[in-house]
Parts: C-alpha cells; sequence; structure tokens
C-alpha cells in the first residue's frame, strides 16, 4: 500500500512539473499532449514502439529518458489489470527527426542494471486491403459505396489488371486518415456483414511500407514506375527514360506490368520523374514514384506478421528488436543501386500485377513464397500468360443453421507450355468449407493438383520414344566352330572315304506276332 502510494505521488510531481494531463483509458496509460499544443497531432513517422521494458517501470522513470531527445507529445504505457505495465509502450514526438534519433541512441540503452530496451520505429498502419471487388468497378464507384459505410478515407488505389486495363484486379488499398479510423473501418467491413453488389468483401491489414528517414530517401536513386502494358519490353522503358534525362540509365528491371528503373545520379531520376510523370508508353499512362530500401530480414518478419500495426503482437519481439539494432549499427539499410531487387508488399499475393501489392521497395533478397494456393495459382497463370482464374462462391445453410461455403473455380485459358490448343478447366466444385476464404484456398488447390496433373502428363508425352528392346534368351547349346570355305579343285579331287556301288537297303523291323 505504501509502495502505491509513493507511486502515485511520483506521478502527481511528475504531471505538476510538465503540465501534461495523464489518463488512464481501455488498458493503456497516455501521458500528454502538451497543455500549450495547438494544432492537430504530429504526422505519421513520428511514433516509436518501446520493448522488453520491466514491469515495475513507469512514466516517472520512462519519461525524463525519452525527453532528453526531443519534446514528447504523448507517451502510451500499456497496463494490465494487476497495476504492473505490460513490458511496452509508445512515445510521439512533435517531429520525425526525434522519433530518428531516440531510435538511433536509446535503441539498447540500459534502463535498469542489466536491463536493455528495445525501441524501434513504429509502424502506424492506416491502410486496408479490401478484396473480392467485381473488376468491372472503377476507382469511383467502389470509393462511393465503401464512403456509404465507413469514415475517414483519404484516398482508394486501385490497380488495372494486367492484360486488360479496361478491369481492375479484384482488390483495392484504402488510406484512412488514423489507425483508429482504419481499425473502425475493419471491424464495419467484417465479411458476413457487408454486402457491395452481391458480394462479401475481403477485409484485412494491408502491409504497412518501411518507414525510411527522409536523409536516406534523399540517396534514392531508384523510380518505381508501374502501370506498364504487359508488351512493354525493358529495352523500350530505357529508351524513353534515356531519351528523356539525355543519359544513360543504368539499369531497368520489368516485373510484369511494374519495372524498377536505376539512374547512376540522383539528379538524373528527379529529371526523369518530372519530365514522364503520366505519360504514354505503349498506349498505357505510367506512374512513378521514389523506391524505398527495405532491410530484407525486417521485411521478411513483417510479412509474417501482417495485419499488425504497432509489433505488439510479433511472434519473437526480441528477435525483431535485434535485427533493428543490428541493421542500424551496419547501415545495412542503404540499399546497393546494383543489387536490389523488387520487392511486393503483399496481403493474399506475391506482386502487385495480379496479387494485394502496393509497395514501391526494392532489397537484395528475393521473394519469399506466400503460403496460400491462390497466390500460387496466379502467380502460375502470370508466369505462362495464362487467363487468370475465375471463382465463385456459393453460401449454404446446414440444418443447424450453420453458414457453409462452396468455392468453384475456372481456368479458362490453360495452354502452352503444358498443353496445345489451350482449353477451359472447371468449375472446379469444392467440398462445404466454414468461410469463403477457406473455400477460395481449396478451390485454388484444387485447381493447382489438376496443373500437377497436367505437368506430369506433359512431361511423360515430351519423352522421346525408345526402340523397343529383343528380349535375350540364354544358348541351349554351346555355339559351333565356324567352317572356312576352301576353293574345290575338280582336276585333282580329294580322296573320297566311300567307294561307289549299290546302296544298301535298311534292315527289317519285325515285331512280334
Amino acid at each position: 500500500m505504501e509502495e502505491q502510494r509513493s507511486m502515485t505521488q511520483k506521478l502527481l510531481d511528475l504531471m505538476q512539473e510538465t503540465g501534461y494531463p495523464l489518463v488512464q483509458h481501455n488498458g493503456q496509460r497516455k501521458f500528454g499532449p502538451p497543455p500549450n499544443w495547438v494544432g492537430p497531432a504530429p504526422p505519421k513517422g513520428c511514433e516509436v514502439f518501446i520493448g522488453k521494458l520491466p514491469r515495475e517501470i513507469f512514466e516517472d522513470e520512462l519519461v525524463p529518458v525519452f525527453a532528453k531527445i526531443g519534446k514528447i507529445y504523448e507517451m502510451r504505457l500499456m497496463m494490465d489489470f494487476s497495476g504492473s505495465n505490460r513490458g511496452y509502450a509508445f512515445v510521439t514526438y512533435t517531429n520525425k527527426a526525434d522519433a530518428s534519433t531516440a531510435v538511433k541512441e536509446l535503441n539498447g540503452y540500459e534502463i535498469r542494471p542489466k536491463r536493455h530496451i528495445g525501441v524501434v520505429k513504429s509502424v502506424d498502419n492506416c491502410r486496408l486491403f479490401v478484396g473480392n471487388i467485381p473488376k468491372t468497378k472503377t476507382k469511383e464507384e467502389v470509393l462511393e459505396e465503401l464512403s456509404k459505410r465507413v469514415g475517414g478515407i483519404v484516398d482508394l488505389i486501385l490497380y488495372k489488371n494486367c492484360y486488360d486495363k479496361r478491369l481492375n484486379r479484384g482488390f483495392a488499398f484504402v488510406e484512412f486518415t488514423s489507425h483508429r479510423a482504419a481499425a473502425m473501418a475493419r471491424r464495419a467491413l467484417v465479411p458476413g456483414c457487408v454486402k457491395i453488389w452481391d458480394q462479401e468483401l475481403m477485409v484485412d491489414w494491408a502491409e504497412p511500407e518501411p518507414d525510411v528517414d527522409d536523409e536516406q530517401m534523399q540517396k534514392v536513386k531508384v523510380l518505381y514506375v508501374r502501370n506498364f502494358q504487359i508488351r512493354t519490353t525493358p529495352d523500350t522503358i530505357q529508351s524513353v527514360f534515356e531519351s528523356a534525362i539525355k543519359n544513360q540509365v543504368e539499369r531497368v528491371k520489368k516485373i510484369y506490368d511494374y519495372a524498377f528503373i536505376h539512374f547512376f545520379k540522383r539528379e538524373h531520376a528527379e529529371l526523369a520523374m518530372k519530365k514522364l510523370q503520366n505519360a504514354e508508353i505503349d498506349g498505357s499512362n505510367i506512374e512513378i514514384r521514389w523506391a524505398k530500401p527495405v532491410v530484407r530480414e525486417i521485411y521478411r518478419i513483417q510479412k509474417l506478421n501482417r495485419g499488425n500495426a504497432k509489433f505488439n503482437n510479433c511472434f519473437n519481439l526480441s528477435q525483431t528488436l535485434l535485427m533493428y539494432r543490428q541493421q542500424m549499427e551496419n547501415n545495412t539499410h542503404i540499399a546497393s543501386p546494383k543489387e536490389d531487387e523488387g520487392i511486393g508488399s503483399a496481403t493474399a499475393g506475391e506482386s502487385p500485377c495480379g496479387s494485394p501489392s502496393d509497395s514501391p521497395n526494392y532489397s537484395y533478397a528475393p521473394k519469399d513464397q506466400y503460403p496460400l494456393a491462390p497466390a500460387k495459382l496466379e502467380s502460375m497463370c502470370k508466369r505462362y500468360m495464362w487467363v487468370p482464374p475465375v471463382y465463385n462462391f456459393q453460401k449454404y445453410s446446414d440444418p443447424i443453421h450453420s453458414e457453409l461455403w462452396v468455392g468453384k473455380v475456372e481456368l479458362p485459358h490453360v495452354g502452352l507450355p503444358l498443353i496445345s490448343p489451350p482449353r477451359r478447366f472447371g468449375p472446379l466444385a469444392t467440398r462445404p468449407c466454414l468461410s469463403m476464404q477457406q473455400a477460395q484456398i481449396e478451390a485454388a488447390e484444387t485447381a493447382l493438383q489438376v496443373i500437377k496433373m497436367l505437368k506430369a502428363s506433359h512431361i511423360q508425352q515430351s519423352m522421346p520414344p525408345q526402340p523397343p528392346v529383343a528380349p535375350v534368351y540364354p544358348p541351349i547349346m554351346s555355339p559351333m566352330q565356324t567352317l572356312t570355305n576352301l576353293p574345290y579343285d575338280y582336276m585333282n579331287p580329294p580322296p573320297t572315304l566311300f567307294q561307289p556301288g549299290p546302296v544298301p537297303l535298311p534292315m527289317p523291323i519285325w515285331r512280334n506276332a
């Protein structure tokens, strides 16, 4: 009891000294904002995450440490019912520079003897992935329908189909004013509650874009360009960009309908963006953004833990913090322009061409294989230039009124290299599933099995025919010696063994009467 009173007095003294309010609500205690603060809250990128906190440490010790870096807008300490903290907190500074400095100087700080804390940039996710959108709808139509049901929408990104620019790809990214607004929208658009155009939407957190310091972004010499035609070649892209900047381009890495373009100088990239933004290449208007360097190991962990906006559900927080510390110390987040590869940030797929991907990021590592069958099927269709699969879902009710889903997938155009001429497969139906997502996964797995059988048949047919092998029998008799024909001398014939004379008759065979 005495210890609790002492802690209460310390917090009251902190409030009186700083003038900041301290309020506990919904399992967290908020310290801030400043009493003289005017205007909106600090922008995205000003918040840091603090992990590995001792459970008995509170604001009276944390605020002085983090206030040395810069002015604190707000500190949120996560609390449990026992009155101790939950081991992590969030600190929001008034500007991005202070947040970056806090990561560099306080990550690994010894807050108590032999107790080191971890400090990383907080990923404030304000973006949702919305799938199962009719492919004939435009951006304006989708935005209008979503705005009727949720608020706080800032922007909507709807990609066009790689093969038919009149269609979209069946998914969109929706940007909200804040993480809270996105979370409320995700709750409101939960599958089964809302239908748009008689279809239930698939809603989840989008992969958050990596937060890169402005200082590092000023050094980037790589452009991320999307909305190319599939038929547009890297040579064509390089020619257009070199003509625009009157200089050589280092290299072009084209993947489906987007590309990473590497320049020798930053000024060349800036000039290319200025001249070619929304330019038309092969009948399609391109969009240009700066590519973002990412740390591939941290990016891999973020992909495994997609949907986590604050890293508070990370499967191995200490591993993540350790990686951040190592990468910051080694400066390996500065990507080399000669080795980077395009990486799409995915929620249910692999690439911006046909899966939920929106981040113009580049790194050294190849893409991680996403475990869902729909992504693998989509990627395979694009690899062989087949028409994308078409899904159809039907909802049923069982005798106890539980919802069951049956999915069907159709492969409209499967051709070379497996079969020729191309043909249609499907619809392939699944068993009753508990959700539409499960039905889609099983439908895709069924289609992959069909493709696997086609592949096996193709391999067998493509093998060259082997000549029949004659059976080998073991000899019954030993082989006879080879006889050599000698020339016959008619003038001196060799002596014969038999003299000429009457031919003897055979002896009769007698039988008993």
